[in-house]
């Protein structure tokens, strides 16, 4: 799956704006280094020890020096920033990396100074969203508009918070003084640019507006968990940075599915978090005490993982406090046997999603059995790994049981998307010929589908031109010689003689694909109510127009289904009537696979769904988004059955899941996305559980450190 950011659309409005906005840096720069001067003037006259009153003042002398310079290439700078965010390299294209975002992995790579310049920059963005959340807002759904997307999108505004902080911190970086100087210089400067930012965003509205673009909608969010939807409303951006901001240390915020709801420390700051990871703290042990708690705390937190489980992980405290004391790579290695331990214990929980559900006791009897055996007094990785060793061992088991019958699912999907990608430009040829236009839609919809995938599948097989094989175009000519009534009146003994051979082709392609032949009699009956009524009629059976092409669908041969367990997603509604022309219905696809559960299109009363929902109910969650291991829970038959990404294939269209008892579920994008809309299905978890939690303690950290830095040195009004 790529993880490169959506492209964006370039248009001669957006470049106006960017031209705007970097202009407006000017005005921004002067009020920055207006009011930074003036503050740091301001501490002089109050700081009493000469020491620190000359250390100021050389900070205001590097200021003074550097000032002009800063001013000029502030535009300049903030314009190769939109550029860059408009590119392959933006900041970030994750929503979830917010004001107080920090990676406890990024700590080791971190010096003090980093660690200053990060606690800086989160109080500058803080500051910007406190003072712009109005604004800011409005603005999202105005450039989201502008930059092609049909819901809002955050992330993808180059002109958030986040760009002018990154590129005033570059500045600040290149200022003349010492790194003494640029540290305090940031702590002032990057929270008053947040307090600047304000106006600079109603003139940008008053651009976008005067230029008349329409804003796009918030999306309906939905918990990852329940599906259900917490509200229509548009995200406050700042409610976040305003409770850090007027308040004290406080709880972590939610995570997703629970995560770390009930984590709280008052006074663990990223500063302590280096020394620990850096090894530069010594006697650590209270504080070692402090974090393996707090990770702890939200790893047992999580909801998503059943009661017994939590327990069981909780009761691993005793030896995860003496290894941590003794190995402090248990904090900087995430291939650490304890960390992976922790992690595959809650993974491989989230197989079942109740205490009663079938195999859960197994599994949890195997867990206590093994962990019985981590000896807390012994506080070495190798412990940790024998037990990881042993547990792997059991759930390997299983898991071999599961990867055949996946690897046959698999092999099944990946050969089906490729016939049909192949099928679909086979299809497309045979509708831009010009006769086609002249034979009856019932041949040309059974030509551009069950026959292209014949052709298709002949291609693959290396079968096309070979001798002896069959002539799959030739026979098609065939096909639509025989049902243009205009044709075949010239030769109606050619007709009588070619139809024999036509229906053996026929019979013997569709072989090849495993095509059921009461369907393949379905339409064979149909074909040859069409020769009768052509030749009786002396008329056309069509009238020269061309036809709309179908959707294109993905169909999978009965034994592919049956291998995947695919669901398929068609509609009753799309089949056209094709009562005028002959006597019964035939659909336009290819007959349905056995469908499992729910029927796309149709709802639980057999009330017709649209194919596309309004975007302001689009799915929060789209195929392309998970990755391989995510768990998802999926109502079948009224049970909500819980299933593991096993494959999904490179463009994202097609995918499988898997259930802990091996049963295999494969469907379309197109399925997924009905499914998530209509709540049938809903993310239960994705990514590592583990060091989402050492994150977790890291933005919490963020925040102490952030109000301690607020309290020391508060800005000026």
């Amino acid at each position: 799956m790529s993880t490169r950011p959506q492209a964006v659309a370039r248009s001669a409005q957006l470049d106006g704006l960017m031209r705007e906005a970097s202009r407006r840096g000017l005005d921004i720069m002067d009020g920055v280094l207006r009011q930074t001067r003036e503050t740091l003037k301001q501490q002089i006259d109050q700081t009493r020890d000469l020491l620190a009153r000359d250390a100021r003042a050389r900070v205001v002398s590097a200021l003074v020096q550097s000032a002009p310079e800063m001013r000029a290439r502030f535009p300049e700078t903030l314009q190769r920033a939109f550029e860059r965010e408009l590119g392959d390299n933006p900041v970030t294209t994750t929503l979830d990396a917010g004001p107080v975002s920090i990676k406890f992995e990024q700590l080791e790579l971190m010096d003090e100074r980093d660690v200053q310049m990060r606690i800086s920059a989160v109080r500058g963005l803080q500051q910007a969203l406190l003072d712009s959340e109005h604004e800011l807002t409005e603005l999202n759904t105005l450039v989201s508009a502008l930059l092609g997307f049909d819901q809002v999108r955050p992330e993808r505004n180059p002109f958030r918070p986040e760009v002018y902080v990154d590129a005033l911190q570059g500045l600040i970086s290149e200022m003349q003084g010492d790194s003494a100087a640029q540290t305090q210089c940031r702590q002032v400067m990057l929270p008053l640019l947040g307090k600047g930012l304000r106006p600079v965003y109603q003139e940008l509205l008053a651009y976008l507006k005067m230029q008349k673009v329409q804003p796009v909608g918030y999306a309906i969010q939905r918990t990852a968990f329940s599906g259900a939807p917490v509200g229509g409303q548009a995200p406050s951006q700042g409610s976040s940075a305003r409770g850090a901001l007027a308040s004290g240390p406080a709880p972590m915020p939610p995570s997703q599915g629970g995560l770390a709801q009930q984590v709280y420390a008052g006074q663990l700051t990223v500063q302590q978090l280096h020394g620990l990871v850096s090894g530069a703290t010594p006697d650590a042990d209270q504080l070692v005490q402090e974090v393996v708690k707090l990770i702890l705390a939200s790893i047992t937190g999580d909801e998503r993982i059943l009661p017994p489980v939590r327990e069981l992980i909780a009761g691993l405290k005793p030896a995860l406090l003496q290894l941590a004391r003794s190995d402090l790579h248990f904090f900087s290695d995430k291939q650490h046997p304890a960390r992976q331990l922790l992690e595959e214990l809650a993974q491989h929980s989230f197989a079942y999603d109740r205490v009663e559900a079938e195999g859960f006791a197994e599994f949890l009897a195997d867990m206590r059995d093994t962990l019985a055996r981590l000896n807390p007094a012994a506080g070495a990785s190798e412990t940790f790994e024998r037990v990881l060793v042993r547990l792997r061992h059991i759930w390997s088991q299983a898991e071999q049981r599961r990867r055949v019958q996946q690897q046959a699912a698999v092999q099944a999907l990946q050969q089906a998307e490729k016939r049909n990608q192949l099928a679909r430009q086979i299809a497309e040829h045979i509708r831009k010929q010009p006769g086609t236009v002249l034979v009856p839609d019932l041949v040309v919809d059974f030509a551009c589908g069950p026959w292209a995938q014949v052709m298709a599948q002949a291609q693959i097989e290396g079968k096309v031109g070979q001798p002896g094989a069959p002539d799959h175009v030739a026979l098609l000519e065939d096909l639509f010689w025989s049902v243009r009534p205009d044709q075949v009146r010239q030769q109606p003994g050619q007709l009588v003689k070619i139809i024999p051979q036509l229906v053996q082709g026929l019979r013997q392609g569709l072989q090849s694909i495993h095509y059921p032949p009461e369907q393949l009699q379905q339409f064979l009956d149909q074909l040859f109510a069409l020769h009768q009524g052509g030749l009786d009629s002396g008329s056309a059976a069509r009238s020269p127009k061309p036809a709309t092409p179908p959707v294109a669908k993905t169909w999978l041969a009965p034994e592919e289904a049956r291998d995947s367990g695919f669901m398929d997603d068609l509609g009753a509604e799309e089949a056209p009537d094709f009562s005028a022309t002959v006597p019964a219905e035939f659909p336009a696809e290819f007959p349905a696979t056995e469908p499992m559960g729910l029927v796309a299109g149709e709802s639980d009363d057999g009330q017709v769904l649209p194919d596309e929902a309004p975007a302001s109910v689009l799915p929060a969650l789209s195929l392309d988004q998970l990755q391989p291991g995510s768990w998802v829970e999926l109502l079948v038959s009224g049970q909500w059955m819980r299933l593991q990404l096993a494959w999904l294939s490179d463009n994202a269209n097609l995918c499988l899941f898997s259930s802990a008892g091996g049963s295999n579920h494969s469907m379309t994008r197109r399925m997924f996305d009905r499914l998530v809309v209509r709540e049938h299905l809903r993310l239960v978890a994705q990514g590592p559980v583990v060091e989402r939690a050492f994150d977790a303690v890291a933005e919490l950290a963020m925040r102490n450190s952030v109000y301690m830095d607020i309290q020391a040195d508060p800005p000026s009004a």
